[in-house]
Protein backbone atom coordinates (compact mmCIF):
# COMPACT_ATOMS: atom_id res chain seq x y z
CA UNK A 1 0.00 0.00 0.00
CA UNK A 2 1.44 3.51 -0.57
CA UNK A 3 2.28 5.57 2.08
CA UNK A 4 1.25 9.06 1.81
CA UNK A 5 4.56 10.87 1.03
CA UNK A 6 4.50 8.46 -2.06
CA UNK A 7 0.86 9.19 -2.86
CA UNK A 8 1.27 12.76 -2.71
CA UNK A 9 4.40 12.66 -5.12
CA UNK A 10 2.73 10.31 -7.45
CA UNK A 11 -0.90 13.02 -7.34
CA UNK A 12 1.65 16.16 -8.41
CA UNK A 13 3.88 13.92 -10.76
CA UNK A 14 0.42 13.21 -12.76
CA UNK A 15 -0.34 16.79 -12.32
CA UNK A 16 2.17 18.47 -14.01
CA UNK A 17 0.73 17.20 -17.71
CA UNK A 18 -2.52 18.16 -17.30
CA UNK A 19 -2.48 21.80 -16.78
CA UNK A 20 0.57 21.84 -19.09
CA UNK A 21 3.04 22.62 -16.50
CA UNK A 22 1.33 22.85 -13.07
CA UNK A 23 5.35 22.41 -11.85
CA UNK A 24 5.47 26.26 -11.20
CA UNK A 25 3.18 25.27 -8.17
CA UNK A 26 2.74 21.63 -7.92
CA UNK A 27 6.45 19.98 -8.13
CA UNK A 28 8.94 20.31 -5.28
CA UNK A 29 12.30 19.69 -7.08
CA UNK A 30 14.28 20.16 -9.77
CA UNK A 31 17.90 21.29 -11.20
CA UNK A 32 19.01 25.09 -11.72
CA UNK A 33 19.27 25.98 -15.16
CA UNK A 34 22.39 26.99 -16.91
CA UNK A 35 22.94 30.39 -17.07
CA UNK A 36 22.56 31.76 -20.42
CA UNK A 37 25.93 32.85 -22.54
CA UNK A 38 25.90 36.56 -23.55
CA UNK A 39 25.49 36.03 -27.05
CA UNK A 40 22.18 34.44 -25.65
CA UNK A 41 20.53 37.45 -23.22
CA UNK A 42 20.84 40.05 -25.66
CA UNK A 43 17.13 41.69 -25.26
CA UNK A 44 15.33 44.08 -26.39
CA UNK A 45 12.08 44.73 -24.75
CA UNK A 46 10.22 45.64 -28.27
CA UNK A 47 11.99 42.17 -29.31
CA UNK A 48 10.10 40.00 -26.24
CA UNK A 49 6.98 42.31 -26.69
CA UNK A 50 7.07 41.08 -30.22
CA UNK A 51 6.94 37.63 -29.56
CA UNK A 52 4.54 37.69 -27.17
CA UNK A 53 2.31 39.41 -29.80
CA UNK A 54 2.80 36.55 -31.87
CA UNK A 55 2.02 33.57 -29.23
CA UNK A 56 -1.01 35.59 -28.26
CA UNK A 57 -2.96 36.46 -31.76
CA UNK A 58 -1.62 33.17 -33.16
CA UNK A 59 -5.85 32.18 -33.37
CA UNK A 60 -7.95 34.55 -34.86
CA UNK A 61 -11.38 34.50 -33.88
CA UNK A 62 -10.68 31.85 -31.28
CA UNK A 63 -12.40 32.55 -27.77
CA UNK A 64 -12.18 29.13 -26.35
CA UNK A 65 -12.81 25.42 -26.95
CA UNK A 66 -13.43 22.35 -25.35
CA UNK A 67 -11.57 18.73 -26.33
CA UNK A 68 -11.77 15.37 -25.51
CA UNK A 69 -8.39 14.50 -23.32
CA UNK A 70 -6.54 11.52 -22.63
CA UNK A 71 -3.92 11.40 -20.05
CA UNK A 72 -1.72 8.12 -20.45
CA UNK A 73 0.66 8.45 -17.23
CA UNK A 74 3.68 5.95 -16.74
CA UNK A 75 5.04 5.73 -13.60
CA UNK A 76 8.59 4.49 -14.72
CA UNK A 77 9.65 3.58 -11.18
CA UNK A 78 6.11 1.93 -10.31
CA UNK A 79 5.19 0.05 -13.71
CA UNK A 80 2.61 -1.41 -12.50
CA UNK A 81 0.85 1.88 -11.47
CA UNK A 82 -0.26 3.42 -15.57
CA UNK A 83 -3.68 5.36 -14.90
CA UNK A 84 -5.42 6.22 -18.40
CA UNK A 85 -7.34 9.53 -17.26
CA UNK A 86 -10.29 10.70 -19.72
CA UNK A 87 -12.06 13.88 -19.68
CA UNK A 88 -12.39 17.04 -20.61
CA UNK A 89 -10.04 19.95 -21.99
CA UNK A 90 -11.34 23.65 -21.50
CA UNK A 91 -9.67 26.36 -23.05
CA UNK A 92 -10.09 29.94 -22.70
CA UNK A 93 -7.97 32.96 -24.77
CA UNK A 94 -5.65 33.85 -24.30
CA UNK A 95 -4.35 30.92 -22.32
CA UNK A 96 -6.35 29.73 -19.30
CA UNK A 97 -6.83 25.99 -19.23
CA UNK A 98 -9.14 23.94 -17.08
CA UNK A 99 -8.75 19.93 -16.77
CA UNK A 100 -11.73 18.07 -15.67
CA UNK A 101 -10.99 14.52 -15.13
CA UNK A 102 -14.12 12.88 -13.97
CA UNK A 103 -12.95 9.35 -12.95
CA UNK A 104 -9.56 8.97 -11.17
CA UNK A 105 -7.76 6.16 -9.29
CA UNK A 106 -7.94 6.74 -5.64
CA UNK A 107 -4.05 7.59 -5.66
CA UNK A 108 -4.42 10.93 -7.55
CA UNK A 109 -7.62 11.83 -5.81
CA UNK A 110 -7.75 15.63 -5.47
CA UNK A 111 -6.63 16.40 -9.35
CA UNK A 112 -10.02 15.69 -10.70
CA UNK A 113 -9.91 19.38 -11.88
CA UNK A 114 -7.01 21.08 -12.52
CA UNK A 115 -6.62 24.82 -13.59
CA UNK A 116 -3.39 26.09 -15.25
CA UNK A 117 -1.71 29.76 -16.26
CA UNK A 118 1.06 28.39 -17.71
CA UNK A 119 -0.16 29.47 -21.68
CA UNK A 120 -1.08 33.01 -20.37
CA UNK A 121 1.71 34.93 -22.80
CA UNK A 122 0.48 38.20 -21.73
CA UNK A 123 1.19 37.80 -17.98
CA UNK A 124 4.70 36.73 -18.75
CA UNK A 125 6.78 39.91 -18.56
CA UNK A 126 5.11 40.46 -15.29
CA UNK A 127 5.84 37.20 -14.31
CA UNK A 128 9.67 37.15 -15.11
CA UNK A 129 12.74 38.33 -16.41
CA UNK A 130 12.91 37.35 -20.05
CA UNK A 131 15.86 36.87 -22.61
CA UNK A 132 15.64 34.67 -25.24
CA UNK A 133 17.82 33.72 -28.50
CA UNK A 134 16.99 33.34 -32.06
CA UNK A 135 17.47 29.40 -33.58
CA UNK A 136 17.08 28.99 -37.30
CA UNK A 137 13.46 28.23 -37.07
CA UNK A 138 12.57 29.39 -33.23
CA UNK A 139 12.56 31.73 -30.47
CA UNK A 140 14.07 30.34 -27.10
CA UNK A 141 12.85 32.31 -24.15
CA UNK A 142 15.08 32.07 -21.10
CA UNK A 143 12.59 33.20 -18.39
CA UNK A 144 13.62 33.59 -14.70
CA UNK A 145 10.93 34.48 -11.76
CA UNK A 146 10.80 37.81 -10.12
CA UNK A 147 9.42 36.12 -6.96
CA UNK A 148 11.85 33.21 -5.85
CA UNK A 149 10.01 29.78 -5.80
CA UNK A 150 10.98 26.26 -6.43
CA UNK A 151 11.20 26.72 -9.96
CA UNK A 152 14.47 28.28 -10.98
CA UNK A 153 13.91 29.25 -14.75
CA UNK A 154 11.50 27.88 -17.47
CA UNK A 155 12.60 27.77 -21.41
CA UNK A 156 9.88 27.80 -23.57
CA UNK A 157 10.73 27.58 -27.23
CA UNK A 158 8.13 29.24 -30.12
CA UNK A 159 7.79 28.38 -33.48
CA UNK A 160 8.73 31.95 -35.53
CA UNK A 161 6.49 31.93 -37.94
CA UNK A 162 3.26 30.43 -36.33
CA UNK A 163 3.74 31.11 -32.41
CA UNK A 164 3.15 27.50 -31.55
CA UNK A 165 4.62 26.82 -28.03
CA UNK A 166 6.66 24.10 -28.86
CA UNK A 167 8.41 23.00 -25.89
CA UNK A 168 8.78 23.63 -22.23
CA UNK A 169 11.50 22.74 -19.92
CA UNK A 170 10.96 23.59 -16.19
CA UNK A 171 14.44 24.12 -14.21
CA UNK A 172 14.65 23.52 -10.29
CA UNK A 173 16.69 25.03 -7.68
CA UNK A 174 17.00 21.50 -5.72
CA UNK A 175 19.38 18.97 -7.69
CA UNK A 176 18.63 16.41 -10.16
CA UNK A 177 14.76 17.19 -10.98
CA UNK A 178 13.41 18.39 -13.81
CA UNK A 179 10.09 18.53 -16.11
CA UNK A 180 10.22 18.75 -20.44
CA UNK A 181 7.06 19.47 -22.28
CA UNK A 182 6.89 19.19 -26.06
CA UNK A 183 3.74 19.82 -27.81
CA UNK A 184 2.40 18.87 -31.38
CA UNK A 185 0.03 20.84 -33.10
CA UNK A 186 -2.79 20.18 -36.25
CA UNK A 187 -4.78 22.32 -38.05
CA UNK A 188 -8.37 21.25 -37.19
CA UNK A 189 -11.29 23.07 -38.60
CA UNK A 190 -9.44 26.34 -39.33
CA UNK A 191 -7.65 27.06 -36.11
CA UNK A 192 -4.02 25.05 -34.87
CA UNK A 193 -4.22 23.43 -31.51
CA UNK A 194 -2.48 20.55 -29.01
CA UNK A 195 -3.47 17.86 -30.19
CA UNK A 196 -0.37 15.43 -29.05
CA UNK A 197 1.77 16.51 -25.72
CA UNK A 198 4.67 14.26 -24.24
CA UNK A 199 6.31 15.02 -20.87
CA UNK A 200 8.78 13.61 -18.94
CA UNK A 201 8.73 14.42 -15.22
CA UNK A 202 11.46 13.63 -12.50
CA UNK A 203 10.31 14.69 -9.42
CA UNK A 204 11.94 13.88 -5.73
CA UNK A 205 13.34 10.42 -7.39
CA UNK A 206 10.06 9.63 -8.99
CA UNK A 207 9.69 8.98 -13.19
CA UNK A 208 6.57 9.60 -14.84
CA UNK A 209 6.37 9.52 -18.77
CA UNK A 210 3.21 11.33 -20.03
CA UNK A 211 0.95 11.07 -23.10
CA UNK A 212 -1.65 13.01 -23.65
CA UNK A 213 -3.68 13.33 -26.54
CA UNK A 214 -6.49 15.50 -27.60
CA UNK A 215 -9.76 15.32 -30.12
CA UNK A 216 -13.19 16.05 -30.76
CA UNK A 217 -12.83 20.04 -30.43
CA UNK A 218 -15.91 22.83 -30.15
CA UNK A 219 -14.85 26.07 -30.60
CA UNK A 220 -16.17 29.53 -28.97
CA UNK A 221 -18.37 27.64 -26.68
CA UNK A 222 -18.85 28.38 -23.01
CA UNK A 223 -16.46 26.95 -20.69
CA UNK A 224 -15.88 27.68 -17.18
CA UNK A 225 -14.55 30.79 -16.22
CA UNK A 226 -11.09 30.92 -14.48
CA UNK A 227 -10.74 31.58 -10.93
CA UNK A 228 -10.28 35.15 -9.69
CA UNK A 229 -6.56 36.35 -9.45
CA UNK A 230 -5.26 36.90 -6.03
CA UNK A 231 -4.35 40.64 -5.22
CA UNK A 232 -1.12 39.22 -4.00
CA UNK A 233 1.57 39.67 -6.79
CA UNK A 234 3.06 36.37 -5.30
CA UNK A 235 0.37 34.08 -6.23
CA UNK A 236 -0.31 35.70 -9.73
CA UNK A 237 2.41 34.06 -11.23
CA UNK A 238 1.61 30.65 -9.27
CA UNK A 239 1.04 28.80 -12.80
Amino acid sequence: MLDETKRRILRTASALLLSGALALTLAHAGRAAPAVGPAATRTAAGSVDSIIELITHRNPGLVSYQAHARLDIRQLNFPYLHPVLNGTEYYTSPGFTVFDFPHTPSYLKGITKVEGAVYEAHRWKRCYDITFRTEPEAYVMHMVPKIRGEVSALDVTVEKNSGDLQHFDWHYHNSGDGISLTQYYTIVNGYSVVTLQHSDVTIHHIRARIVGTFENFKYNVTVPMPTATPSDPAHQCDN
